[in-house]
Order: C-alpha cells, then structure tokens, then sequence
C-alpha cells in the first residue's frame, strides 16, 4: 500500500508524459497508474488532467508593535475630538497631541509620540475598532415611538377641512 504522499508525488512525475503522449501512451501510463496506486481509471484520468491548485499560504496573525501605550494615547485624542472617524482624525492628529501635550492632557514619550502622529486612517479605525463598540447596543434599537410627535400631525378625516386657510395645499 503506497501512502499518499508517494501517490501524489507519482502523478507529479507521470502528469508532464501523460500530457503529451499520444493515445496509445496515456493508455499505458493511466494502466501503470492504476495497477500501482489502486485508483479508479476514471479518477486517475481526472487527477492527471487536473493538477491540484498549490496550497493557499498558511496566515498567522502579526504581533502587535506597540505595547499598548499607543492605543492608550490614540483613545485619549479621539475622545478629545469628539469621537471623530479615522479619515478625519488621522490628518490632524499631530495638531491634537501637540496641543494636548501643551496643555497637559497627554503625556507620551517621544517614540510613542512618533507613531501616534504617523498613523494612517485605516490603522486609526482599525486600533479603535474595540473601543467604537463597547458602548454600542447589540441587536434591536432601543428608540421607543414617541406620541408627542402624532398629535401634532393633521390626518384628513371625513369631516370639513378649513380649505381657506393660508398654506392649505390640495
């Protein structure tokens, strides 16, 4: 019994001859095939016709480069200016540490000052993507009708409208 490792290496080595063989070698190569491996004739003619796509590269997750303090500064800033979204908040996020710093609000070092100020928009959103939806309802909306709103609009009812009003459209 050959593993499958050794089968797959096989098909590697015979697929390029059976390709371009003429009739009467791909018949004897699928026959050899077949005979070693135990395949079915069927899927060894598939799986010499059809090489296996090359596997999809193994992603592992990147370890973060800050320490946190960072993400600590950043927070800080973005409440500082109301909560803003990366796009807007990333071109003048060295205006806010400066003049957070000035008054201050924020105190960073100077590597840690230097990455905050270098952050494009995407990281911006993607640092405060956690702090974004900790405050945030799940699921349903919590906005109850309100009936202060319903009394105040008119609804046309089989009774006579005063149609001579100013502002009276038809």
């Amino acid at each position: 019994m050959m593993s499958q490792a050794s089968k797959r290496e096989m098909i590697r080595e015979i697929r390029p001859r059976y390709t371009l063989g003429t009739r009467a070698d791909k018949r004897r190569i699928l026959e050899e095939l077949v005979a070693t491996t135990g395949y079915h004739r069927k899927y060894a003619i598939y799986l010499l016709n059809h090489p296996r796509p090359p596997a999809a590269p193994v992603r592992r997750p990147r370890a973060p480069k800050d320490d946190g303090r960072v993400l600590a500064a950043l927070e800080l800033v973005w409440r500082a200016a109301n909560c803003i979204c990366g796009k807007r908040l990333a071109p003048v996020l060295g205006e806010y540490v400066a003049v957070l710093e000035r008054h201050g609000e924020l105190v960073v070092d100077r590597e840690t000052r230097a990455r905050l100020v270098g952050l494009s928009a995407a990281t911006v959103d993607r640092l405060l993507r956690r702090v974004r939806q900790q405050g945030r309802p799940h699921g349903r909306t919590t906005t109850k009708p309100g009936t202060l709103l319903k009394h105040s609009i008119p609804i046309r009812t089989f009774a006579q409208w005063d149609e001579q009003t100013p502002g009276f459209l038809v």
